[in-house]
């Protein structure tokens, strides 16, 4: 009994063992013919679960599609909004779709990058597919008998360079009448170029990110469709019109950004002179790439300098030059939105990136690893002082208004006034300084600032004047005027009948007007010999002993187009009442007869400093 006993456990336990190894070799078994259980499904269940395949591979497309055209987001990161003082926000409206930037420029004035990893973008892909498992239309089948019932599950995507893998791990189960079949995992294979054009895009970016050729085109638009530096040989003053200088760039700026192609494959040039526009990126392209930029995108251009500059060699004593000429120089700051894209047919992958010129030179690089750079001063980096501005105008009602704080050669962006009951205030914290200023700009009005001391002052009142346009009117001048109106805190300048409105604020004023007409004087070339005394070498120059140097000096040819018929200077303080109750400036002023040698020119010119002109408001 005890040998059968014996024999007994000892078969059980051969029996266990053989289930064991059945069971483990069934798991081994399932696993290595996973993908080969799916043909399996009965040929009458078969068109419902390859209509659901299909209906998957559609939703992992439409995931795709959103991936290239958001660049690399199908959920958007974080909104930040621009401010005044930079235009960006943290997305590009790209015809209505917003486009999250890889770098841009945030409103206190950050240089800011947010370039999504392809492990971010299978994620974001897995969970848009996990949200679409029950989004199938199945009611044409169920019409026909059958039961379909899905449910939840996850999946996990993989990109590739020709294609996006995804495997499904959520049960489908199928009924009809007596039979019925159930699938839990489910492999999806999408053609798809998405991993190609990210990593191509990525090598474009890193070259811009640290080499600035974007920033490079962008500065010779400047130079090429903008004044910057130079003299011109002219008798009359050079007028620059910010609104002309402003068209100028932006037509600049697209037809240049959108001739830009990068070495490759994918174009033709039409001549030599168009290699100047492609860009070596380390690695020849093959596939379409678009770099475009729109002038109705958020694109910021502030222009500093003289827009008037006066002629050398009008004023009294400078006769001997034989000639004038006109010197000017005008900086420049310049921000603009630029998407590159990358796609052929079926495929779109694009990213829109922010170019930088601060003060006519190209943005600093951002470090390699680094998300941000500040544009600014470190100042800007320690807001370490409460304080509480308030905006008004004259008569004290609450004016909400953009905020400002400077410290020494320092701006900050600080954010904006609010209304609260009846006043506009902001509360925060700026950069504590000694003798800062907070300063404010608000939609029809003109700058304020008031001079605070952060580090022991806490409250500041800004006044902020209103401005008015009034009509204007030059008596007996049917050609061309230019009118000055300078104060301390704000300035304009007209030039007539071209423009026939001026804006003012309450302030003192000096005004200056100098009339012109055409002229045709014309002086030839000519070779003169100028003598000065200058002091002896040695010891005699420190004992007061001069000697006669003389030069020979070759004085170009001039044709005066323009010359001063007219003109004069006041001085007058412009009450806000006056520009309430008026809609007419007239300017009154002397009129010259027109000069008929260099002599007569420069003595027009004295004229305008000694004459004086009248306002009449109306």
């Amino acid at each position: 009994m005890e040998k059968v006993g014996r024999n007994t456990k000892r078969g059980q336990v051969t029996l266990f063992i053989i289930l064991a190894i059945v069971v483990v070799a069934g798991i081994i078994l399932f696993f290595s013919l996973k993908p080969r259980l799916v043909k399996s499904v009965p040929e009458e269940m078969r068109p419902i679960y390859d209509y659901y395949i299909s209906c998957m591979e559609n939703e992992v497309e439409a995931g795709i599609g959103i991936l290239g055209e958001q660049g690399g987001y199908i959920e958007l990161p974080d909104f930040e909004a621009g401010s005044p003082y930079s235009p960006f926000s943290s997305q590009l409206s790209f015809f209505g779709q917003a486009v999250p930037y890889w770098m841009y420029v945030s409103g206190n004035n950050f240089l800011k990058t947010q370039v999504p990893t392809k492990v971010s973008m299978e994620k974001e892909l897995s969970n848009y597919v996990d949200d679409r498992f029950d989004i199938c239309d199945f009611s044409d089948f169920v019409k026909a008998g059958y039961d379909i019932y899905i449910e939840e599950g996850i999946s996990t995507a993989k990109i590739g360079e020709g294609s996006v893998d995804l495997k499904l791990n959520n049960k489908i189960t199928i009924f009809k009448g007596e039979n019925s079949v159930i699938v839990n995992n489910h492999a999806l294979s999408v053609k798809s170029k998405l991993g190609r054009f990210y990593e191509m895009a990525l090598k474009v970016f890193e070259k811009e990110k640290n080499t600035m050729f974007l920033e490079d085109y962008a500065l010779d638009v400047m130079r090429l469709y903008a004044p910057v530096d130079g003299v011109e040989l002219s008798c009359a003053p050079k007028i620059f019109v910010d609104e002309q200088i402003r068209e100028d760039l932006y037509e600049g700026l697209e037809a240049n950004m959108n001739s830009i192609k990068f070495e490759g494959g994918y174009y033709r040039l039409s001549n030599e002179d168009r290699k100047y526009f492609v860009k070596d990126m380390g690695f020849d392209i093959d596939e379409n790439v678009n770099v475009m930029y729109n002038k109705n995108w958020p694109t910021r251009i502030e222009i500093y300098g003289d827009r008037v500059v006066k002629p050398v060699g009008t004023q009294e004593g400078l006769s001997a030059l034989g000639f004038c000429y006109t010197p000017y120089h005008l900086v420049y700051d310049i921000s603009f939105p630029v998407m590159v894209q990358f796609y052929d047919t079926n495929n779109l992958f694009q990213f829109p990136v922010a170019v930088v010129i601060d003060k006519s030179q190209a943005r600093k690089a951002i470090p390699t690893g680094s998300e941000s750079v500040n544009l600014v001063s470190r100042v800007c980096e320690y807001m370490n002082s409460e304080i509480e501005v308030y905006t008004y105008d004259s008569e004290l009602n609450p004016v909400e208004a953009s905020l400002t704080f400077k410290c020494l050669d320092s701006t900050c962006n600080i954010g904006e006034t609010v209304l609260s009951y009846d006043d506009a205030v902001f509360r925060g914290k700026v950069p504590s300084c000694v003798n800062g200023f907070v300063i404010a700009s608000a939609e029809g009005y003109s700058k304020g600032k008031a001079q605070i001391s952060t580090n022991s002052e806490s409250i500041a009142n800004v006044l902020l004047k209103k401005e008015y346009e009034l009509d204007l009117e030059i008596e007996g001048v049917s050609t061309m005027a230019v009118v000055s109106f300078t104060g301390e805190d704000y300035s304009a300048t007209v030039i007539y009948p071209e423009t026939d409105k001026v804006k003012l604020i309450e302030g003192m004023y000096n005004v200056t007007a100098y009339v012109y007409d055409d002229s045709t004087l014309k002086f030839p070339e000519r070779k003169d010999r100028m003598c000065v005394d200058v002091p002896v070498s040695g010891v005699g120059g420190f004992l007061g002993l001069e000697e006669e140097k003389c030069y020979d000096m070759d004085v170009p040819s001039m044709e005066i187009d323009m010359a001063v018929i007219g003109g004069g200077k006041g001085e007058e303080y412009i009450a806000e009442s006056m520009l309430k109750d008026s809609v007419k400036l007239n300017v009154n002023m002397e009129l010259f007869d027109k000069p008929k040698s260099l002599d007569e020119l420069q003595a027009n010119y004295v004229k305008v400093e000694d004459s004086f002109l009248f306002l009449e408001f109306e």
